[in-house]
């Protein structure tokens, strides 16, 4: 097991720290009961983001949740290997052998956590009962590229990197504190503000670390590389388990598409319909699949529709 970690610096008491071989993890597990469901946030999204709902989620007495920053971020050190969905899905089972969850468990996956799961289910399938793949990462995210003119790929928010490579700049220099009140109306807490003074001050900490940002950047370089994914977008090697999932409504997308991006309703919704068809081909990779949409969501929806996280989790238990 990990031990315990007291940083003032963060702020934290719960947290514990396990090394892996390649780098040292942060990690809370909520609940008493046996370790049954793992969360994997999205892209530049550190743990305590999920704390409120791990905690939810483990009210049920039955099971436990571990909710991790995957290394780079949070905690986390930097990792010793190249940020590739094979390497982080490695680093996430050293991390359950290192906590001796040996059995199956459930996967939680927001955006690029979808992928990494979607990679852990193929490299690891003794370990996994079912996915629940929230507004998931596609392997295919490359076809923006193809579908959208340049001038129009630049204002569908689809490339992360201008805003992560400006946050690297803004950290690399320090300067990552002066824009706090910025980052509390930001995403995640444009969408919710009800964290623990614990995990804003986790949250705020990890964006203003310039290691978090370079992560996310070769996170994001890797999960479109295509000799890196090509294997993703294949049906035939995934396991036959239960797949749940949750998908945007179309109406709060497109409304952010056009508001941020500046795109007319036209633009949005062909953006939004791409978007929507990579991820139903999620539902092709196993026959216990289910669709459920989130019907007052956007991309967010953890923080907005957690009652369909946890209901998806506890149909597969």
């Amino acid at each position: 097991m990990g031990k315990n970690v007291n940083n003032n610096d963060w702020q934290v008491k719960r947290v514990k720290v396990v090394q892996l071989e390649s780098a040292e993890i942060s990690y809370r597990i909520f609940g008493e009961a046996e370790v049954k469901v793992v969360i994997v946030p999205a892209l530049g999204s550190c743990s305590a983001e999920w704390w409120h709902l791990a905690e939810r989620f483990s009210k049920n007495k039955n099971y436990s949740v571990l909710v991790y920053d995957r290394a780079g971020y949070g905690m986390s050190s930097p990792s010793s290997i190249k940020r590739t969905p094979r390497h982080v899905a490695e680093e996430l089972a050293q991390l359950l052998s290192k906590l001796n969850v040996t059995h199956k468990v459930v996967l939680v996956g927001h955006s690029q956590g979808g992928l990494y799961i979607q990679q852990f289910a193929r490299a690891y399938p003794h370990l996994v009962k079912g996915l629940v793949l929230v507004d998931p990462l596609s392997a295919n995210d490359n076809i923006f590229k193809i579908k959208l003119t340049e001038e129009l790929y630049k204002k569908s928010g689809v490339n992360k990197l201008k805003a992560l490579r400006i946050g690297y700049w803004l950290t690399s220099f320090k300067l990552g504190t002066f824009f706090v009140p910025v980052l509390k109306k930001a995403p995640p807490f444009y969408y919710y503000n009800h964290f623990s003074k614990e995990a804003e001050t986790y949250i705020l900490k990890a964006f203003t670390k310039p290691m978090q940002y370079k992560t996310a950047i070769e996170e994001y370089h890797f999960s479109h590389d295509e000799e890196e994914i090509a294997h993703l977008k294949e049906k035939g090697n995934f396991p036959d388990i239960a797949l749940k999932l949750i998908t945007h409504t179309p109406r709060k997308a497109m409304e952010e598409i056009i508001y941020y991006g500046g795109t007319t309703e036209e633009e949005a919704q062909l953006i939004d319909e791409i978007s929507q068809k990579l991820m139903k081909e999620y539902l092709t990779f196993s026959s216990k699949s289910e669709l459920i949409l989130a019907k007052n969501s956007s991309h967010y929806i953890h923080l907005t529709e957690p009652e369909l996280i946890k209901k998806a989790i506890e149909d597969i238990i």
